[in-house]
């Protein structure tokens, strides 16, 4: 797989929407904290910003692994099912970040990995507002 499409499919699932409920038809559950266009905008601007990280293959394939689970595991944060309160949200949220750093941190150089922190704590700012929430 070239590392563009790799890098697509990692900022794809950045913005998929939530699985809800199971009870809640398939419109129901789904939540969309950006419109198409934006999410357009975003895999862009997110595909250029990991090409500023240099990962060779290996490296990418690992790199997108590691974000591929924290994020399917951070969309669920906001299932209706859950119904959690913003402090809540913000601690599960906090703690998969945590862990997903962790990992990161032993993949990639500290230049890399400061890259990232970069480019994901853009784009949890921009899902922050979204959610309407604030980061403490």
């Amino acid at each position: 797989m070239t590392r563009t499409k790799i890098v697509l499919c990692i900022a794809g699932l950045l913005f998929l929407t939530n699985i809800q409920a199971q009870e809640l038809s398939k419109e129901e559950r789904k939540v969309e904290i950006f419109s198409s266009e934006e999410k357009d905008n975003l895999q862009l601007w997110f595909q250029d910003e990991v090409k500023r990280m240099n990962l060779n293959e290996e490296e990418m394939s690992q790199y997108s692994s590691i974000i591929v689970y924290y994020v399917a595991k951070i969309a669920r944060l906001d299932d209706k099912d859950k119904d959690y309160s913003e402090e809540r949200f913000k601690k599960e949220l906090n703690s998969l970040l945590a862990k997903q750093d962790k990992e990161l941190e032993d993949l990639l150089t500290p230049v890399q990995f400061d890259i990232h922190k970069e480019i994901y704590g853009e784009f949890l700012r921009s899902a922050y507002r979204r959610w309407g929430i604030t980061n403490d």
